[in-house]
């Protein structure tokens, strides 16, 4: 299956587990209205459907508000929370609204990161299942208020069908994200529960990549990440075929470039590259402008940089730091010291913003030199 058609089909799959959800919704829903009523004002079932986008927000942004609430409460860095369009990112001066175009996230995410790695695989499931949890308990709730409400008119008819609705979703989102599942690059909630909580393998691969991640979060620096546990995770991904795998590419990448290997750098960036597919799209465009920073700063190849940079497409998630950089150093290659000398000045200011902070510490020391490069000639 070549790229094109791969990604064709992971769009599908996506939209696919859309509509068996909301499918399964509708149906729960016309089973519940019928049992729960005799019949329904049709005010009430227009008003319904006018309120059925924000009440499907409300429901995922209390199953996320579920996950956040109990990384916060497990001293996890709580850096990104996004339900639908709405997104707002944890920067240096506090949290700021943005608006959210990547369909993959769409659905709603939640980053919280941990900044230690003791108890690794206990608070990271507990994290996980935080999710599904809020869901049920939202939907036991609502159910309750629902049967509670005695219906007067037309605005308490409204009211109790409304919270009727919010149960509803709330049960369909709470199915479909403990049920574990792999789906468009991402893992249900329900299957990283049982990865961690299994033993064997898969707790071990899930462990090491968290730890990982925990490491790079925490400051520690690519060229200073285990590369024994890297490779343990390589090794693992591939026996377990593990989708999070190719993410690893881009880690060693970093590490080879940080301590200037250069030529493995490379190696490591082209294997990202060409399994970028398994990635989904809007999180992709961070292979790219890895790729074109590297060509443009280390291998000073701008046409490569620029079939890259061509590629990329910027995004809330994707750090300003990173963009600015590879802006200035493809600036450099183009005789243009004078914008390249502004956009290593901004990269510098939005730096601290990165959720990466060892990553930020390597990019850090690359501009600083670029700068001195510069102002040398």
């Amino acid at each position: 299956m070549n790229k094109k058609k791969n990604t064709q089909f992971k769009s599908l799959s996506f939209w696919v587990i859309m509509l068996v959800c909301l499918t399964l919704g509708f149906f729960a829903g016309k089973i519940g209205f019928s049992a729960s009523a005799a019949a329904i004002s049709k005010t009430t079932l227009i008003t319904l459907a006018l309120l059925f986008v924000p009440i499907f927000f409300i429901v995922i942004g209390i199953h996320e508000a579920g996950h956040a609430l109990a990384g916060v409460w497990l001293n996890f860095d709580f850096r990104t929370y996004i339900v639908g369009p709405f997104m707002w990112d944890k920067e240096q001066t506090g949290w700021k609204f943005k608006w959210n175009k990547n369909v993959n996230t769409a659905g709603g995410l939640v980053v919280c990161l941990p900044v230690s790695t003791e108890n690794l695989s206990k608070r990271f499931s507990i994290y996980a299942a935080s999710g599904p949890i809020a869901s049920l308990l939202l939907a036991a709730l609502t159910y309750g208020i629902f049967r509670l409400i005695s219906i007067t008119g037309t605005g308490v008819e409204i009211t109790a069908y409304s919270f009727f609705v919010i149960s509803i979703l709330s049960l369909v989102i709470f199915i479909a994200t403990a049920i574990p599942m792999h789906i468009g690059g991402f893992s249900s909630d329900g299957a990283r529960v049982l990865r961690l909580m299994g033993g064997g393998d898969k707790a071990r691969f899930e462990t090491l990549v968290i730890k990982i991640i925990a490491d790079s979060t925490g400051g520690l620096r690519p060229k200073l990440l285990n590369i024994n546990e890297l490779t343990e995770a390589q090794i693992l991904a591939k026996k377990l075929k593990a989708p999070f795998g190719v993410y690893l590419h881009g880690h060693f990448h970093q590490a080879a470039f940080d301590n200037g290997n250069i030529e493995k750098a490379e190696q490591h960036l082209l294997d990202y590259i060409k399994e970028a597919d398994e990635i989904p799209q809007g999180i992709r465009n961070g292979v790219w402008l890895d790729a074109a920073f590297f060509y443009a700063f280390a291998k000073q190849d701008i046409d490569v940089a620029t079939k890259y940079w061509n590629e990329f497409k910027p995004t809330a998630i994707i750090p300003k730091a990173q963009v600015f950089a590879t802006e200035a150093a493809m600036s450099v290659l183009i005789n243009e010291n004078d914008i390249s000398l502004r956009k290593i000045e901004a990269s510098l200011n939005e730096i601290h913003n990165m959720i990466d902070k060892g990553g930020a510490v390597a990019l850090q020391e690359k501009l600083l030199q670029l700068k001195d490069n510069i102002e040398k000639e």
